[in-house]
Protein backbone atom coordinates (compact mmCIF):
# COMPACT_ATOMS: atom_id res chain seq x y z
CA UNK A 1 0.00 0.00 0.00
CA UNK A 2 1.25 3.48 -0.68
CA UNK A 3 2.02 5.74 2.26
CA UNK A 4 -0.05 8.41 0.44
CA UNK A 5 -3.43 5.93 0.92
CA UNK A 6 -2.61 6.14 4.74
CA UNK A 7 -1.01 9.80 5.35
CA UNK A 8 -3.92 11.88 3.09
CA UNK A 9 -6.64 9.66 1.02
CA UNK A 10 -7.89 7.39 4.26
CA UNK A 11 -9.85 10.05 5.86
CA UNK A 12 -11.35 11.56 3.00
CA UNK A 13 -12.96 8.04 1.67
CA UNK A 14 -16.24 6.25 2.79
CA UNK A 15 -15.82 2.25 4.01
CA UNK A 16 -17.15 1.47 0.03
CA UNK A 17 -14.57 3.57 -1.20
CA UNK A 18 -11.71 2.42 0.93
CA UNK A 19 -12.65 -1.35 -0.07
CA UNK A 20 -12.54 -0.69 -4.03
CA UNK A 21 -9.38 1.22 -3.97
CA UNK A 22 -8.07 -1.40 -1.98
CA UNK A 23 -8.74 -4.03 -4.14
CA UNK A 24 -7.38 -2.23 -7.62
CA UNK A 25 -4.19 -1.32 -5.52
CA UNK A 26 -3.68 -5.00 -4.23
CA UNK A 27 -4.79 -6.11 -7.86
CA UNK A 28 -1.83 -4.14 -9.34
CA UNK A 29 0.78 -3.00 -6.88
CA UNK A 30 0.58 -6.12 -5.42
CA UNK A 31 2.09 -7.81 -8.60
CA UNK A 32 5.35 -8.01 -9.36
CA UNK A 33 5.78 -8.42 -13.36
CA UNK A 34 9.27 -10.95 -14.27
CA UNK A 35 10.73 -7.64 -14.77
CA UNK A 36 10.64 -6.96 -11.58
CA UNK A 37 8.45 -3.79 -12.15
CA UNK A 38 4.61 -3.61 -10.58
CA UNK A 39 1.47 -3.99 -13.10
CA UNK A 40 0.75 -0.49 -13.40
CA UNK A 41 -3.45 -1.51 -14.39
CA UNK A 42 -5.32 -4.31 -13.83
CA UNK A 43 -8.55 -5.74 -15.40
CA UNK A 44 -11.27 -6.60 -12.25
CA UNK A 45 -14.62 -7.38 -13.09
CA UNK A 46 -17.61 -6.63 -10.94
CA UNK A 47 -18.09 -9.98 -9.85
CA UNK A 48 -14.57 -9.63 -8.74
CA UNK A 49 -15.53 -6.86 -6.57
CA UNK A 50 -18.49 -8.56 -5.30
CA UNK A 51 -16.67 -11.18 -4.01
CA UNK A 52 -13.73 -9.86 -2.52
CA UNK A 53 -15.70 -6.95 -1.14
CA UNK A 54 -18.97 -8.39 0.06
CA UNK A 55 -20.46 -4.95 -1.64
CA UNK A 56 -23.71 -4.75 -3.59
CA UNK A 57 -23.07 -4.05 -7.83
CA UNK A 58 -24.76 -0.32 -7.09
CA UNK A 59 -21.99 0.23 -3.76
CA UNK A 60 -19.57 -0.79 -6.28
CA UNK A 61 -20.61 1.66 -8.97
CA UNK A 62 -21.60 4.65 -6.90
CA UNK A 63 -17.41 3.85 -5.15
CA UNK A 64 -16.08 3.60 -8.52
CA UNK A 65 -17.60 6.45 -9.64
CA UNK A 66 -16.23 8.62 -6.47
CA UNK A 67 -13.09 7.17 -6.79
CA UNK A 68 -12.97 8.39 -10.54
CA UNK A 69 -14.21 12.27 -9.89
CA UNK A 70 -11.75 11.92 -6.28
CA UNK A 71 -9.19 11.54 -9.11
CA UNK A 72 -7.73 8.19 -7.27
CA UNK A 73 -8.34 5.50 -9.96
CA UNK A 74 -8.52 5.77 -13.76
CA UNK A 75 -10.80 3.11 -15.47
CA UNK A 76 -10.26 2.16 -19.39
CA UNK A 77 -11.22 0.17 -21.91
CA UNK A 78 -8.56 -2.33 -23.50
CA UNK A 79 -7.70 0.07 -25.54
CA UNK A 80 -6.85 2.48 -22.74
CA UNK A 81 -9.15 4.87 -23.47
CA UNK A 82 -10.59 6.52 -20.60
CA UNK A 83 -13.98 5.24 -19.43
CA UNK A 84 -15.11 8.78 -16.93
CA UNK A 85 -18.53 7.98 -16.34
CA UNK A 86 -20.59 5.02 -15.47
CA UNK A 87 -22.26 5.45 -19.23
CA UNK A 88 -19.30 4.72 -20.35
CA UNK A 89 -18.89 1.73 -18.47
CA UNK A 90 -22.10 0.27 -19.07
CA UNK A 91 -21.64 -2.95 -20.66
CA UNK A 92 -18.30 -3.21 -20.91
CA UNK A 93 -16.62 -6.56 -20.82
CA UNK A 94 -12.60 -5.70 -20.38
CA UNK A 95 -12.61 -2.35 -18.02
CA UNK A 96 -9.19 -1.54 -16.47
CA UNK A 97 -8.22 -0.04 -13.13
CA UNK A 98 -5.45 1.95 -12.85
CA UNK A 99 -4.48 3.71 -8.80
CA UNK A 100 -3.60 7.29 -9.43
CA UNK A 101 -1.98 7.17 -5.82
CA UNK A 102 1.64 7.57 -7.22
CA UNK A 103 4.41 5.42 -7.06
CA UNK A 104 4.15 2.50 -5.35
CA UNK A 105 5.21 2.13 -2.03
CA UNK A 106 8.92 0.89 -2.72
CA UNK A 107 9.73 2.94 -5.12
CA UNK A 108 7.74 6.52 -3.77
CA UNK A 109 10.73 8.53 -3.49
CA UNK A 110 8.60 11.76 -2.17
CA UNK A 111 7.96 9.80 0.93
CA UNK A 112 11.56 8.99 1.53
CA UNK A 113 13.29 12.53 1.13
CA UNK A 114 15.05 12.60 4.49
CA UNK A 115 16.97 9.25 5.44
CA UNK A 116 17.57 8.32 9.03
CA UNK A 117 21.13 8.83 9.68
CA UNK A 118 23.16 6.63 11.44
CA UNK A 119 23.04 6.71 15.29
CA UNK A 120 26.50 5.19 15.78
CA UNK A 121 29.35 4.86 13.41
CA UNK A 122 31.02 1.84 14.49
CA UNK A 123 29.55 -1.67 16.17
CA UNK A 124 31.88 -0.45 19.33
CA UNK A 125 29.71 0.29 22.90
CA UNK A 126 31.65 3.08 24.10
CA UNK A 127 30.98 2.82 28.07
CA UNK A 128 31.44 6.00 30.15
CA UNK A 129 33.11 5.82 33.29
CA UNK A 130 29.74 5.34 35.46
CA UNK A 131 29.39 2.26 33.39
CA UNK A 132 32.51 0.87 33.74
CA UNK A 133 32.15 1.39 37.53
CA UNK A 134 28.89 -0.42 37.59
CA UNK A 135 30.24 -3.44 35.45
CA UNK A 136 33.25 -4.22 37.71
CA UNK A 137 31.73 -3.18 40.50
CA UNK A 138 31.75 0.07 43.34
CA UNK A 139 35.87 0.60 43.35
CA UNK A 140 37.20 -0.35 40.00
CA UNK A 141 40.75 -0.63 41.55
CA UNK A 142 39.30 -3.56 43.93
CA UNK A 143 40.87 -6.64 43.49
CA UNK A 144 38.62 -9.59 42.90
CA UNK A 145 38.36 -12.39 45.60
CA UNK A 146 39.04 -16.00 45.20
CA UNK A 147 36.28 -18.62 45.28
CA UNK A 148 38.01 -19.92 48.23
CA UNK A 149 38.11 -16.92 50.03
CA UNK A 150 34.46 -15.48 49.08
CA UNK A 151 32.98 -18.68 50.47
CA UNK A 152 34.98 -18.39 53.76
CA UNK A 153 33.60 -14.73 53.98
CA UNK A 154 30.03 -16.18 53.35
CA UNK A 155 30.35 -19.17 56.37
CA UNK A 156 31.89 -16.71 59.03
CA UNK A 157 28.70 -14.17 58.11
CA UNK A 158 26.45 -16.89 58.36
CA UNK A 159 27.95 -18.20 61.53
CA UNK A 160 27.67 -14.77 62.71
CA UNK A 161 23.39 -14.58 62.33
CA UNK A 162 23.55 -18.36 63.63
CA UNK A 163 24.94 -17.14 66.78
CA UNK A 164 22.07 -13.82 67.52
Amino acid sequence: MPNVFFDFHLKNLSGSEIKILAIIIRQTYGWVLPNGKRKKRDRISYAQFETKTGLSRRVISSAIQSLIEKELIRASDYGGKVLVSADQRKGKTCIYYTPLLGASAENDKSQCILRQKDVQKSHITKLNNSKLKEQKGKNPCKKRKSDTARLAEILSIRSKFNEC
